[in-house]
């Protein structure tokens, strides 16, 4: 089932699309069930915040229904400490399979609402209040009046911080270089332990993207392309003066003393063998590989800290 096959069908089973938050809900005398169309993982997910009389009762319900439904059903639980139902129906080529799985479990989480066993709950504060249905982010969560105006204080008080922060490009190009000649200083060291095909260049990124964020205050899209390109030229030289002083330790050992000009001319003549250069360049790549992830994952964590967006009720 495509994605606007899926919302033509929500209509004919009493669910709303919420394009927002690509997900889908139906209210029912202030029980709210969640459908969300994940085609990334072939699921389908059903959510309902509630708070059953008998746990383990709803538990064997939902096990129950599990196992009679066991070949599209991958899992039916109740998580207890974010009071939350949950119901995970895995996708198939056929739509009309799809259509008719959907509708069984949507009917499934009716029963319960209407059987008189289950309270419904605000999924933040998780107590029994008139809930509405709101965006935050981009997941459609039922929330509470009084939980609603706390996080949209919340984001105003954050929006308005994060707004006041001025990005100083040049003090975080510095704070970026330095953050890179920390790393490179400690993967210099690691190497000497065990050099692992480069991996240790994982440690430059995160320390150049910190001492921009540090001195800079705040990250951009640009800022992140400076400070993975700081990142990666800093690897490369930390990778060639690694060489070297894994050279001059071997020339140590073998009695030749502190040589450090002979570590260099060493470094140099072995890099144009070809099995060592290859070698080399294997380790530079999957340094590279992993700085390009570790910063990409840190500027997106940093990113996740701007304030959530929440919309209006969509009742």
């Amino acid at each position: 089932m495509t994605e606007s096959e899926y919302q033509e069908f929500l209509i004919t089973i009493g669910y709303r699309y919420n394009k927002k938050s690509k997900s889908a809900f139906n209210s029912y005398e202030g029980f709210h069930t969640i459908i969300e169309f994940n085609e990334g993982e072939s699921r389908y997910g059903l959510t309902l915040s509630a708070y059953p009389d008998n746990i383990e009762n709803l538990k064997n319900k939902l096990n129950s229904f599990a196992s009679e439904n066991k070949d599209h059903i991958t899992k039916a639980q109740y998580i207890s400490k974010n009071k939350l139902i949950r119901i995970n129906i895995k996708m198939t080529i056929d739509s009309e399979i799809d259509r008719e799985h959907l509708k069984n479990t949507a009917k499934f989480i009716m029963d319960l609402c209407k059987s008189d066993t289950l309270i419904p709950l605000c999924r933040v504060c998780q107590r029994n209040r008139k809930t509405g249905l709101y965006v935050i982010g981009s997941v459609l969560t039922p929330v509470c009046e009084n939980c609603i105006v706390r996080k949209r204080r919340q984001y105003e008080h954050r929006r308005d911080m994060f707004e006041k922060k001025k990005q100083n490009m040049a003090a975080g190009i510095f704070g970026a270089v330095f953050g890179a000649a920390l790393g490179s200083s400690i993967y210099i060291l690691l190497y000497q332990l065990n050099p692992f095909y480069g991996i240790w260049g994982g440690i430059i990124a995160p320390l150049s993207f910190g001492g921009f964020v540090l001195t800079g205050k705040r990250a951009t899209r640009l800022s992140a392309v400076f400070c993975e390109l700081i990142s990666i030229f800093a690897f490369i030289a930390a990778q060639y003066v690694a060489l070297i002083a894994a050279n001059s330790i071997m020339i140590e050992n073998d009695g030749g003393g502190i040589a450090v000009r002979e570590a260099v001319s060493l470094t140099n003549m072995t890099l144009t063998e070809h099995s060592y250069l290859n070698s080399i360049i294997l380790e530079l790549i999957v340094g590279i590989s992993i700085m390009i992830i570790t910063g990409i994952a840190y500027f997106l964590k940093r990113s996740l800290t701007r304030p959530l967006k929440i919309s209006k009720n969509v009742l």
